[in-house]
């Protein structure tokens, strides 16, 4: 959901242009990216550090990448519970369409529960109605 919620901001210069070139590289905006980026066709979802972590400046350790100074259940909560109002399962290649029907499933109820303790929910930056608005 995050990355469909993205809208240019984040920790810092390096964290904003590695979420830009996923939301890109995934066909869910059309940001103003190199050309040399193929479109994803499939997605395979994880419940742990993946590849915008790496850019992030709450890890820790960016060697191995598994030590975030946030805490390292927090993201891994917000993952499972997403993906299980979704119906989707960690450790599968997904479709991008199939990703987005899954994330439709989710309430407004649910969302609040897996993003109510993210700053960028209590500052204002994601919320239900942005999401269901860029579903249609």
């Amino acid at each position: 959901m995050c990355s469909r919620l993205f809208s240019g901001y984040g920790y810092n210069d390096d964290f904003v242009k590695r979420m830009a070139e996923v939301v890109f590289i995934t066909g869910l905006k059309n940001y103003n990216q190199p050309i040399e980026y193929e479109m994803v066709k499939k997605v395979r979802l994880i419940c742990s550090h993946d590849y915008v972590c790496q850019k992030c400046p709450n890890l820790i350790n960016e060697k191995t990448g598994i030590f975030c100074y946030l805490g390292d259940d927090d993201v891994r909560n917000k993952d499972k519970k997403t993906l299980k109002y979704a119906g989707l399962k960690e450790d599968i290649l997904y479709t991008l369409e199939e990703i987005e029907i899954g994330v439709e499933k989710i309430t407004k109820e649910q969302f609040n529960e897996i993003c109510g303790t993210c700053r960028w929910f209590r500052a204002g930056y994601c919320a239900y109605e942005r999401l269901v608005k860029i579903q249609r």
